[in-house]
């Protein structure tokens, strides 16, 4: 089932998420889930962007785990994970709440972020989705 399961997965992303990421040019990441239990952290990465018919988007990309709660392992996982989809000079914004392990991802987010579309100093930042996308536009 496991096996199954996966090439479903693998698929969707080959045929439906993967082709549309090519076509942006910046995104907007935030962490719509997460959860802590023992020593392990577990999160959701969601980009939400306007598709070329102008269309607000939102593609859930994966959900992974950080075995460590500092900024350093955090940018170094974020780093891969972004840089597998093509994603890792396209995000200028994100949201985040004020969960003290939120607080840590969002400060490896922006350690590992340069806003190259953009030429921004730093990336957007805010716990209000609203207002995040306000500032990217």
């Amino acid at each position: 089932m496991e096996e199954v399961l996966f090439a479903m997965v693998k698929k969707t992303l080959d045929q439906h998420v993967l082709p549309n990421l090519k076509t942006i040019a910046i995104v907007l990441a935030n962490f719509d889930l997460w959860m802590s239990r023992g020593s392990v952290d577990t999160f959701v990465l969601v980009i939400n962007f306007l598709n070329e018919a102008w269309v607000l988007m939102h593609v859930t990309i994966e959900l992974f785990e950080v075995h460590e709660t500092f900024e350093q392992s955090m940018a170094i996982q974020l780093h891969s994970l972004l840089e597998k989809y093509g994603l890792l000079h396209r995000v200028i914004a994100f949201v985040k709440d004020e969960g003290n392990n939120v607080i840590v991802m969002a400060k490896a987010l922006q350690s590992i972020i340069d806003c190259e579309p953009l030429k921004l100093f730093k990336i957007y930042e805010g716990t209000c989705f609203g207002h995040v996308m306000f500032e990217a536009c």
